[in-house]
């Protein structure tokens, strides 16, 4: 290169054997499983949203309609396909499984519960807040937390047509995130949160399905004493399996409606 342009990133050893130190990158190096990420939550919008019948354009069209590479757009599409979302056959293309729709992919937490209520025809309204402090002691209990800890508790209500449809906690503990300096407004998506503000990104979580009724002040549902909904337990963990977030859900299931898809 000419004078002022990048100086070599890394050298291959010196003249006596030993191997130079790499130059420091002049920027920062992109994270291609970020961006698949959200090549397939725009395939995945686009799915839901009607702009494509029955099949999906050709790996090279798409990379051209997103602007990316097609190696991107392939890793997004096995992620579909793992997810039971599309289904790849060769000679044929990637053909878009039939049963899908939001009602079965929220647990996956490839459609969020806002688009999972629009689909059934509510107009969806989200409030979110957060606080540094201990959660509610059934919080505590249902996870085996520390009440001694400090936590980023997030209060997520979801509405539906004006009622009360989803009533969501969130527990992050104060060392898995990155920044104590949090925004005003937060993105209700906690897979969304943990990559722009927590250490280590969700890579993947549990949930276990706890059935309840109401009783008085166990739920901030709109619903009389006596009525059963639907609690979820949910640990998130990192790539290596660490428990970094928790999660309680409480569902009015004249709302929302689950199902689980299957995958071989």
């Amino acid at each position: 290169m000419g004078q002022g342009g990048f100086r070599e990133l890394a050298q291959t050893g010196t003249d006596d054997g030993v191997m130079a130190s790499p130059e420091p990158a002049p920027v920062e190096q992109l994270d291609n499983r970020l961006l698949a990420a959200r090549a397939r939550a725009e395939i995945l919008g686009a799915i839901f949203d009607g702009r494509f019948e029955g099949k999906l354009p050709s790996e090279d069209k798409l990379a051209a309609m997103l602007n990316i590479s097609r190696t991107t757009v392939r890793t997004a599409l096995q992620s579909l396909e793992r997810d039971g979302v599309v289904t790849r056959q060769r000679a044929i293309g990637t053909l878009i499984n039939p049963h899908v729709r939001p009602s079965s992919l929220t647990l996956q937490r490839l459609v969020g519960f806002d688009g999972l209520l629009e689909e059934r025809g509510y107009a969806v309204e989200v409030d979110v807040g957060w606080a540094w402090e201990t959660p509610p002691d059934d919080v505590l209990t249902a996870f085996d937390l520390d009440s001694e800890s400090e936590y980023c508790v997030i209060r997520k209500a979801y509405f539906a047509d004006g009622t009360l449809a989803l009533s969501i906690l969130d527990a992050v503990p104060r060392e898995a995130i990155a920044d104590d300096q949090l925004p005003e407004q937060i993105d209700p998506s906690l897979f969304t949160f943990s990559e722009r503000k927590m250490k280590t990104p969700i890579h993947h979580a549990v949930v276990k399905l706890v059935p309840k009724a109401k009783d008085g002040r166990n739920s901030r549902l709109e619903v009389a004493d006596g009525t059963p909904f639907l609690r979820m337990h949910e640990v998130h963990y990192s790539a290596r399996g660490e428990a970094i977030a928790y999660s309680v859900i409480d569902a009015d299931d004249s709302y929302v409606s689950l199902e689980v898809v299957r995958t071989q």
